[in-house]
């Protein structure tokens, strides 16, 4: 076994298939030229091959995973069913998850990231997605942004343990306490940045079980700052991984459905890729591999 697509690709799908077998009653009408399954492991082909359009991407995966999928949907059902296969995308997503050794390590890295979802006065007044949008700021980009942020919760390994979108006016703070209480901290390490400053959320991190360790702010001579740099360039690096192929930030979805699949399909990308550099005893966030 070797590191290279459609290695990736064929784990996917018997992943897939595991979780989710087929239908043994035909469904009536016209029977779907790919199932669900495989269509699932198209999505993430698409997320590993750097291609956010299907316009773009279903040309090039006829030619190059024609031997795998001899048969693609049209442009129009495959965004339609994508959007369906968003509950599947997060089960499968979560399975592959908690195999890995990260998922379980006392290390738990925490960091957002912006997601934008327009640039228009006609998109903010008119999307779907506007409901679910505010404007927020952007330190890493110094400028406001409309749309929604990423909350992560990784693993040191990379392996995303969980994730959130919330609008991009969401304190740091609250939507990370969101996310730390759906899974158990008792004895873990929470590692963030100076954004997570605050007694109360310290103290609702304790409140779970955990430790709250940062760098200390300008404004905090007195408190004493752990030496964890090269720990939080480690939830930077992991979010750079997740902006180079898989490429979160051109997302092209329009509807909160197709925003919330395009996610999942990207972060299930990522932890299948890690899953297998594992098993093959290759570093874990190492994509180029699967990139062509």
């Amino acid at each position: 076994m070797r590191a290279d697509l459609d290695t990736l690709l064929i784990a996917v799908y018997c992943a897939a298939c595991a979780l989710f077998p087929a239908d043994p009653k035909p469904r009536r009408g016209r029977p779907e030229k790919i199932t669900d399954n495989e269509l699932i492991t198209l999505i993430v082909a698409q997320m590993l091959l750097g291609h956010p359009s299907e316009r773009g991407f279903l040309p090039v995966a006829a030619w190059r995973l024609g031997h795998l999928f001899p048969r693609l949907p049209a442009q129009s059902t495959y965004n339609e069913r994508c959007r369906l296969l968003a509950p599947k995308l997060v089960v499968l997503w979560r399975a592959i998850a908690r195999e890995l050794p990260g998922f379980n390590d006392g290390l738990c890295l925490l960091d957002t990231t912006p997601l934008p979802c327009g640039q228009s006065t006609a998109t903010v007044t008119r999307s779907e997605l506007a409901p679910w949008c505010a404007f927020g700021w952007s330190a890493a980009h110094s400028r406001y942004f409309w749309g929604m942020r990423l909350v992560l919760r990784c693993g040191a390994d990379g392996t995303i343990r969980d994730f959130d979108l919330v609008p991009a006016n969401t304190p740091e703070r609250e939507a990370a306490l969101v996310l730390l209480e759906r899974q158990p901290l008792q004895g873990q390490l929470v590692i963030c940045d100076k954004g997570f400053a605050g007694e109360e959320f310290e103290q609702a991190v304790a409140t779970l079980g955990a430790i709250v360790l940062r760098p200390s702010r300008a404004d905090e001579p007195e408190r004493p700052s752990p030496p964890i740099g090269f720990i939080r360039q480690r939830i930077e690096s992991i979010v750079q991984t997740l902006k180079g192929q898989p490429r979160p930030e051109h997302h092209l979805a329009r509807t909160p459905a197709g925003l919330l699949a395009r996610i999942t399909a990207r972060v299930l990308a990522l932890c299948a890729a890690i899953h297998l550099n594992w098993q093959l005893g290759k570093p874990s966030r190492a994509l180029t591999a699967y990139a062509h």
